[in-house]
């Protein structure tokens, strides 16, 4: 902070009464055009669906991440580019696929039946089907890392106990402070139609640390039950963050 903002800081503080809120609002939605990332590009731009090669993978190949691409949509979005939906361009992409040697169901077979054919396999026939869709850019994004750690430090005497209310055991503890670090990596890759070709890569990272102080019982709800196919919220924090960033790259990267 230079002094010149600690001053108005101090201004503000002291004559509190001087702002109107017409000001305020201009301040607040000067900030906000500041924060927000906008697309000056008036072409289409197709968004694959975010794979997962975080260790994720069925057999070799990897699987998508829903969360990534519900928020990496949203983002490109409000953002104000022009994107192709999906069910859109998948569609299309069938309609290619029937027609090539790559067709899982055999030359011209399984035209009507659908499928998923979002992966890295079918990149070039996506490029063909995204120029009969008018599009210029495709955007790949990979979740290359996904990691959540915690840690916990109890100060004070401890002990088990059972609540009957609640129906399970709890740790007793005087303090406790438990620390959870979560980080996501995330690699975009701009792909150009007319070019066919990589034209721009980056490889952004989500940081997100969060600190909890508890004091009496702590329940443990951790059960991998509670958690099964998702990410905890520290990672989706993370995920996030990267999002942002990558969101704020792509936006000087297509023209």
């Amino acid at each position: 902070m230079n002094m010149k903002t600690l001053a108005l800081g101090l201004s503000a503080a002291i004559t509190g009464a001087c702002f109107s809120p017409v000001a305020l609002a201009e301040a607040d939605s000067d900030q906000d055009k500041i924060r927000n990332v906008t697309f000056a590009t008036s072409s289409a731009v197709v968004l694959m669906p975010c794979l997962d090669k975080s260790g994720n993978a069925v057999m070799g190949v990897p699987t998508q991440n829903e969360f990534c691409t519900e928020v990496f949509n949203q983002l490109i979005r409000d953002g104000g580019a022009k994107t192709v939906s999906w069910f859109k361009v998948n569609k299309e992409l069938q309609k290619v696929v029937n027609s090539s040697w790559l067709n899982p169901f055999g030359l011209g077979g399984g035209s009507k039946e659908k499928k998923d054919l979002s992966g890295d396999l079918y990149l070039n026939e996506l490029i063909i089907a995204s120029k009969r869709l008018k599009a210029k850019y495709i955007v790949r994004a990979v979740v290359l890392n996904k990691d959540s750690v915690t840690s916990k430090n109890t100060k004070g005497p401890g002990g088990a106990a059972y609540i009957p209310y609640v129906g399970l055991f709890a740790n007793k503890s005087g303090r406790s402070e438990t620390t959870k670090s979560s980080n996501v990596t995330i690699k975009f890759d701009v792909i150009s139609i007319p070019e066919e070709d990589i034209v721009a890569t980056r490889t952004f990272t989500g940081d997100v640390n969060t600190t909890k102080k508890e004091r009496g019982y702590s329940y443990d709800m951790s059960n991998p039950s509670f958690n099964m196919g998702g990410m905890d919220a520290g990672t989706r924090a993370a995920m996030t963050d990267a999002l942002y960033k990558g969101v704020e790259y792509l936006a000087d990267r297509i023209n």
